[in-house]
């Protein structure tokens, strides 16, 4: 049986989140059946408690192995020579056939993970779950912090390149990273697209159908890359324009309202499907992403997504329950208007939303071409 080793952040009690959303359905998401074919070890550094209850989920329903990593340092780009080693020492005592990770993890790690695998001759599977250069130009930048033009860029550059060129099999979640990744391989032809998928029995649409869009929900983390600020500028332009018209802002958000937006604290997974029923639309004018779940979960629930241009045209079409829009706060208040003022077109963008969502989202469909990625089948 092929031996399979991911390598995972570690468990940290203080940040009992991350961890919830790993274990509880991120991880079980995608290892699904991948136990009757494969023995599976997840490699952290630090260990979940043995009596933790996504632990005992993980290893009694998905046959996984938990096995501690013996590094000192775990700080990715900043340390990726250390991590190498200590990565190849954790290949060299399991013995796997093939190392890869689940979460999706920064460059530092994966060009350290390749570089193990290199030198000790067991197969890389690289899954880019998102755009990690683009996420911390956002982020530092925003904070003052120059990214662009600087020696750390180009590091972080030439780590993504190798990490890549190293892997049998490069995964992305969508198509703008598809063609993003094309640029940074000599053959193309090993990029597969595999998304984690929906439970299309835990996220159904109500029972009843809207006939009007009035309530527009974010869900996410409160970061640079996301847009809040677009969507904050486009709420109050339309305060004043559509007083009827709200927004929910959820992730890790302190709880307040501010005019016609309510934040929201961390909704856990069987928290969402109400979260999205409860509203009409999703926005995302991201600046930087794979090809978020959030899109997936809310779509299969019935509601159409406003989405960023440039970051999705290579996977929505006009026919798709979606409006691709620039990043510009007027651009998304007037795609929430047309929706808002037509109910007809409303009512048709959510049937698309939905039928898209039954086309390509489907957990157990997506499962299968991830497993077959990541065992080396053709698909």
């Amino acid at each position: 049986m092929t031996n399979i080793a991911f390598f995972e952040p570690a468990y940290a009690a203080h940040n009992q989140r991350d961890w919830e959303i790993r274990g509880s359905y991120k991880y079980p998401s995608l290892l699904g059946d991948l136990h009757e074919r494969a023995s599976i070890t997840l490699l952290m550094r630090d260990l979940p408690p043995g009596n933790d209850e996504h632990r005992k989920r993980l290893e009694t329903a998905h046959g996984v192995r938990f096995a501690k990593i013996d590094a000192l340092e775990d700080a990715g780009q900043h340390a990726a020579e250390m991590l190498a080693a200590d990565y190849g020492a954790a290949i060299d005592d399991h013995a796997p056939d093939i190392v890869s990770t689940l979460n999706g993890r920064m460059i530092g790690y994966n060009y350290a993970l390749a570089r193990a695998a290199r030198e000790t001759g067991v197969d890389y599977v690289y899954r880019i779950a998102g755009n990690d250069i683009a996420t911390q130009i956002a982020v530092q930048e925003a904070q003052g912090r120059p990214v662009t033009g600087t020696a750390f860029l180009a590091n972080l550059m030439a780590q993504e390149r190798y990490a890549a060129e190293a892997a049998r099999t490069v995964i992305v979640m969508g198509g703008t990273e598809r063609e993003r990744a094309k640029t940074l391989v000599s053959d193309p032809s090993k990029i597969r697209m595999c998304r984690r998928g929906v439970d299309r029995t835990h996220f159904t649409p109500p029972a009843g159908k809207s006939e009007r869009c009035h309530r527009i929900l974010f869900v996410g983390r409160n970061s640079e890359e996301k847009g809040i600020d677009l969507i904050e500028a486009a709420a109050a332009m339309l305060s004043e324009e559509r007083p009827g018209l709200s927004f929910t802002i959820a992730g890790d958000f302190e709880e307040r309202e501010e005019g016609n937006r309510r934040y929201l604290g961390f909704h856990g997974y069987d928290a969402l499907p109400d979260l999205y029923r409860d509203h009409h639309a999703l926005l995302l004018p991201a600046r930087s992403e794979g090809f978020p779940q959030v899109v997936m979960e809310a779509m299969t629930c019935g509601l159409p997504a406003i989405l960023s241009q440039c970051l999705f045209s290579e996977d929505f079409g006009l026919e798709d329950g979606v409006a691709l829009v620039d990043l510009d706060p007027r651009a998304i208040a007037d795609a929430i208007l047309r929706w808002h003022d037509d109910p007809a077109l409303y009512g048709k963008c959510r049937e698309k939303a939905l039928g898209h969502a039954a086309a390509h989202f489907d957990a157990a469909a997506n499962g299968a071409l991830y497993h077959q990625a990541l065992l080396g089948e053709v698909a």
